[in-house]
């Protein structure tokens, strides 16, 4: 995933011993769950039980229960499994100063940064630039996007696709040096050129609203791969900036007017991959309750198909807002935080969520019926390696 370099020098003989004493003792670490569980005698003097493991069923509430259930009786089998653990995590993240999970770089200052597997290439491909889009596949993206456009327009209703840039793309600074710097264009850059060729098609890049963000507060979580309240704030602020032409009495709102609280949050993705525990709690805000002329939340209606692929159940959130916008926003795990603070400005949101990812096709039909004349695509930076579905 990331250039390395080959150390070929060669080792002395007291290194290679020091290395195998270390894989040896590595085995034995293996070993010692499976010796806990098959020992009796070691099972009294830890308190360690047999552990009964949860029924399968394939009932979407067993689903998922199923894997706290089995984590709760691992942990019953070997008691001293997160006494273990959080040593290892001291040794990796204290000492080393290297990350215990592939997925996951350290950073200076605290920040982690997500990378993926290492099919994925995150840094290659979108943040070093060395592994850039082929010209069939951006012909492919302008296919998709433009196919979008036109879907829509013919129902009334303005597209606009929205890219959230990788935490890498707005706080570059704080990636560890061996990561090395931009080679050439990343594959959101070349999108991005590619699309002036279809003016038609509305693309917005967040990564320059957020960069200017940054410099008066932190726009994104140290621990976690999201945008934080502020982050998302900036990033409503941009979409709103360009619908504006289309929807002319659409106005940002004041953050002010948002009713911001300060907390201290914790429950970070990264920092969990990691087993930070306890977390180190981060600075953000609490926004107050959605203040419209007539708010309300009603439930939708839908195809059962589609209801199986949600993630949560849907509503519309009606505002009343100036503007007249009826938006639906299709969107990933950054629409959690911005979703909310666009309702503000429409008259009625409806946000989906699925299962299956980027592009996956479920619930695009629903604008057509909810008579939206809005639909948002949100989708993370490092997604768009996936292969869009035309």
């Amino acid at each position: 995933m990331l250039d390395t370099i080959a150390h070929t020098a060669p080792r002395s003989d007291g290194w290679e011993r020091w290395a195998r004493v270390r894989l040896a003792l590595v085995a034995l670490l293996l070993c010692l769950p499976l010796a806990v569980m098959s020992i009796p005698w070691l099972q009294s003097q830890l308190g360690s039980t047999t552990p009964e493991l949860p029924r399968w069923s394939w009932r979407v509430g067993d689903l998922k229960r199923f894997p706290s259930r089995f984590e709760l009786e691992f942990n019953r089998a070997l008691p001293l499994r997160v006494e273990v653990a959080a040593a290892a995590r001291t040794l990796y993240l204290d000492w080393l100063r290297v990350s215990p999970v592939p997925e996951v770089v350290l950073g200076s200052g605290g920040w982690m940064y997500y990378v993926g597997a290492t099919a994925d290439r995150v840094i290659d491909r979108h943040f070093r630039g060395t592994d850039p889009f082929t010209e069939a596949e951006l012909d492919r993206w302008r296919a998709f996007l433009l196919e979008r456009t036109r879907r829509y327009r013919e129902s009334g209703a303005k597209y606009v696709f929205v890219v959230t840039p990788n935490k890498e793309s707005v706080y570059p600074e704080h990636l560890p040096r061996w990561v090395g710097s931009r080679v050439g264009p990343t594959r959101l850059d070349q999108l991005m050129a590619h699309m002036k060729s279809a003016p038609e098609v509305t693309v917005i890049d967040l990564r320059a609203p957020l960069r200017d963000a940054k410099s008066t507060a932190a726009v994104y979580y140290k621990a976690d791969t999201h945008w934080n309240t502020l982050g998302a704030y900036a990033a409503y602020r941009e979409i709103v900036r360009v619908l504006t032409p289309d929807f002319p009495q659409l106005a940002a709102k004041a953050w002010e007017t948002l009713g911001p609280e300060p907390v201290e949050r914790t429950g970070f993705d990264m920092a969990r991959m990691l087993g930070l525990v306890p977390e180190r709690p981060e600075a953000d805000y609490l926004l107050g309750p959605i203040a419209c002329a007539q708010s309300a939340v009603v439930p939708v209606l839908v195809p059962d198909d589609l209801a199986a692929r949600l993630t949560a159940p849907t509503a519309v959130t009606r505002c009343d807002a100036p503007g007249n916008v009826d938006a639906v926003i299709f969107q990933d795990s950054f629409g959690t935080a911005l979703s909310p603070i666009l309702a503000r400005s429409f008259r009625s949101t409806t946000s989906f969520r699925t299962l299956g990812g980027p592009n996956e096709p479920a619930g695009f039909g629903m604008p057509e019926r909810l008579k939206a004349n809005l639909v948002i695509e949100l989708m993370v930076e490092r997604s768009l390696s996936a292969r869009p579905e035309l």
